[in-house]
């Protein structure tokens, strides 16, 4: 017999000791509340919905297993998991209002430039290049077309015109039909366009796109700041197969973002 506070006796021969007592797991807990409170933190800043979700999740995770692992006498952090639970669901909220705001955001932010540069002409105009449009069943405008934005910017496209590359030119192979297009842009807004971010793309009457010919001072291209009330021409050769030269199309958009893309379509003959 033993009595308290006496040291516990040997086991007997043929007994075995008793096991050791398990360490306390409170690993998960911890980081789930400190997780909860990063998620927390950054969800309140809309940019960061992206960083809130994750850490919501995880904290979400980890603040799960602790909690089962205080149930079974594993951890005596129960409270602390519970809490980095309850903050990961409030981050993981504050990410879905922070990942919405920033949508809206972007959203309007882009209808905003395109609204700068939204299509629109003089009404007889328009009334004439739909009935066109529509008789042919493109999209696309004639070459000799001016298209004018709703901020006064107006763009043309000339009439492909034959071409005879240098011997040294890029972009051109035997037996292809090289052509030449000029496109002028009138600035008649108030305010100066960036040329620098003009796009100009070609295709061939399959549809494939056609290739940019280098060849010398070719292609001169829109570039710089056109101020208002000045003009820019720029020429670009293009090579076309031969067996696709019946049509060329030609998608101009003066500015990325800022206005939409318009095309020209016509034979090059």
């Amino acid at each position: 017999m033993t009595t308290p506070g006496s040291p516990t006796p040997p086991p007997q021969w043929g007994q075995r000791p008793p096991p050791p007592p398990q360490p306390l797991r409170n690993g998960l807990g911890v980081a789930s509340l400190v997780l909860g409170i990063i998620g927390v933190l950054c969800g309140l800043i809309p940019l960061l919905f992206w960083a809130a979700g994750i850490l919501a999740v995880l904290a979400l995770v980890f603040g799960s297993i602790g909690i089962g692992r205080a149930r079974k006498g594993r951890a005596d952090n129960r409270g602390m998991a519970i809490w980095g639970t309850s903050l990961g669901a409030v981050a993981a909220v504050l990410a879905v209002i922070g990942l919405a705001i920033t949508v809206s955001v972007v959203n309007d932010t882009v209808d905003e430039l395109h609204s700068t540069g939204g299509k629109k002409e003089s009404s007889a105009a328009a009334d004439e290049t739909a009935g066109r449009r529509a008789e042919s069943g493109s999209d696309a405008l004639r070459f000799g077309e001016a298209f004018t934005y709703d901020d006064g910017v107006k763009v043309t496209v000339s009439r492909p015109a034959p071409y005879q590359p240098g011997p040294y030119a890029v972009g051109h192979a035997q037996g292809k039909m090289a052509l030449t297009v000029r496109i002028t842009v009138v600035n008649g807004s108030d305010q100066p366009v960036d040329l620098d971010l003009t796009t100009v793309t070609f295709k061939d009457a399959d549809g494939a796109a056609a290739e940019k010919v280098f060849d010398g001072d070719l292609p001169r291209e829109l570039a710089g700041r056109l101020q208002p009330g000045k003009q820019s021409v720029a020429t670009y050769a293009v090579s076309l197969p031969a067996d696709a030269a019946r049509t060329l199309e030609v998608q101009v958009e003066p500015g990325v973002l800022r206005y939409d893309s318009e095309s020209w379509a016509g034979p090059v003959r």
